[in-house]
């Protein structure tokens, strides 16, 4: 008889796939010592392409179809527009000088968040999503989203400012659970794809070396917002019971 494999075991294994990626990329800029964003960036593109066709592979190799991993389209809805403008708030933190702004940086920097973009929500909010999804909706979820904060620990512990640190693992568990939320709402990966590049382009584009008080209150902005729309989707997906059934009070007696 063949054993199966523990949902959480192989989402364990997921994670790690996704910090392999990543991990290339930066010893390889670090052993060949590459100081030009655009290089860097380049680079991570390139780690982070495998990543989606290995993950896509994976998908296909997998007893789910790609509909089954979220591969649907998804309906405009009012709380979209919460989410474009928690991303115009970071302009006000001013555009960095990075490489002067040009027009091949942007194109690179483009190629390098769709990468991320496609390659963590298919690992994350695709395949961990799923397979987690037989413990439950709330496991699927919770356990996504903590096992993303823990997939960003690499880049998380790079900072130096502490409190810093603690935003950025706030927001990367915050960031998660809405996706989750989102994904387990829409029946879509689509939305959270284009939403975690968009926003790392805008962060990169926006992002300063030495944050500010604007910065960290951007920062902190932004979690608060990630915070209300978790208790939001929260509601909507596991809304509570009333008390009473008013059509029917009897069925409580």
């Amino acid at each position: 008889m063949k054993k199966k494999n523990s949902p959480i075991l192989l989402s364990i294994l997921f994670t790690l796939l996704a910090i392999v990626f990543p991990t290339i990329a930066g010893a390889f800029i670090t052993v060949k010592n590459i100081s030009s964003l655009n290089s860097i960036f380049l680079i991570q593109f390139i780690a982070f392409a495998v990543g989606v066709l290995v993950t896509l592979w994976i998908m296909k190799k997998s007893k789910f179809s790609f509909q089954d991993f979220g591969f649907r389209k998804f309906k405009a809805e009012a709380w979209m527009v919460v989410i474009v403008i928690f991303e115009l708030v970071a302009f006000f933190n001013g555009i960095t000088d990075q490489d002067g702004s040009s027009a091949r940086y942007v194109l690179i920097l483009l190629l390098f968040v769709i990468a991320v973009g496609l390659c963590e929500e298919f690992i994350f909010r695709g395949l961990i999503f799923k397979y987690l999804s037989a413990k439950g909706l709330k496991v699927a979820i919770i356990g996504s989203s903590i096992l993303f904060g823990i997939g960003h620990f690499a880049n998380i512990l790079s900072g130096a400012d502490l409190l810093m640190i603690l935003l950025q693992i706030t927001f990367a568990f915050l960031f998660g659970l809405v996706c989750a939320e989102i994904v387990a709402k829409t029946k879509s990966i689509m939305f959270p794809i284009i939403w975690h590049a968009t926003h790392d382009f805008i962060a990169f584009m926006t992002d300063k070396s030495e944050p500010d008080v604007l910065a960290v209150s951007i920062y902190i902005f932004h979690c608060i917002v990630l915070m209300v729309l978790a208790i939001y989707f929260w509601r909507v997906l596991f809304p509570k019971k009333n008390a009473i059934n008013l059509k029917n009070p009897e069925s409580y007696v």
